[in-house]
């Protein structure tokens, strides 16, 4: 079990920033991927972001400012609940650091990672719970309702769709591209859905989702399709209405 989750008294804390550490394409699937979307051969470091996401817009197939206007309905908050209830991990009625910080130690324990790559997880995951905490009432948690209120409101402004939501993508995809790679393959995915208490049958077809193209990789493009649609759309027979699970009642 990794060192950096043996810590006494709840939370942990984040003493330094990850060392450099750097990965190199595997296969030649790999490469091939990253040929298909301009991108030459590199060598990442895990304490930057992917793929230069800071300096480079990701390409949405259709831009979230396109979509309309949410407007709430019963199959989109049923999506919102589904999705809530995947981030509660601990099952308490509420998102909390803690609850991120405890998906962080699953996923290191269903991967086997080093202490390094798990501090490194830990720190992208509380990342992301910081980011979604600044638009709380209270940022110490975030129950159910206080989530479909944030979200609708959130969903409707123009410069979040424009300019934060981007972020949030970019940022919730380095904390699942475990490696850095700029990719996310099928055990990683299957690593985040573990965590998040998803079942491992519910994870492969969750997969096959989210990589249309069957090349058995997941790009930021495709992530960034999965997360508009499921966020910005609210018809039923919609292809990624499912992509945290069956929904919720």
């Amino acid at each position: 079990m990794s060192k950096v989750f043996q810590a006494s008294g709840g939370l942990l804390k984040i003493i330094n920033r990850c060392q450099r550490l750097t990965s190199v394409m595997s296969s030649s699937q790999r490469l091939d991927k990253f040929e298909q979307h301009g991108l030459g051969p590199i060598i990442s470091s895990l304490n930057l972001p992917v793929r230069g996401l800071k300096n480079q817009a990701i390409q949405f197939r259709k831009a979230p400012v396109d979509y309309p206007p949410v407007t709430g309905s019963d199959h989109w908050r049923r999506k919102m609940r589904t999705l809530f209830r995947s981030l509660d991990v601990n099952g308490d009625g509420y998102i909390t650091k803690e609850d991120y910080v405890i998906s962080a130690k699953r996923c290191a324990e269903y991967l086997d990672l080093d202490d390094e790559r798990a501090e490194y997880l830990l720190n992208q995951r509380v990342a992301v719970w910081e980011s979604i905490s600044k638009s709380s009432e209270d940022t110490s948690k975030i129950s159910e309702e206080e989530c479909l209120r944030s979200a609708i409101v959130l969903c409707n402004q123009r410069s979040y769709r424009q300019e934060v939501f981007p972020k949030q993508i970019s940022m919730h995809f380095t904390a699942v591209d475990l490696d850095s790679d700029g990719l996310i393959s099928r055990e990683e995915h299957s690593a985040s859905c573990y965590s998040s208490n998803i079942p491992e049958e519910e994870a492969q077809k969750l997969f096959d989702l989210l990589d249309p193209d069957k090349d058995g990789f997941i790009t930021i493009d495709e992530f960034a399709q999965s997360f508009t649609e499921f966020f910005f759309t609210e018809d039923p027979h919609n292809t990624y209405s499912g992509m945290f699970g069956p929904l919720a009642d």
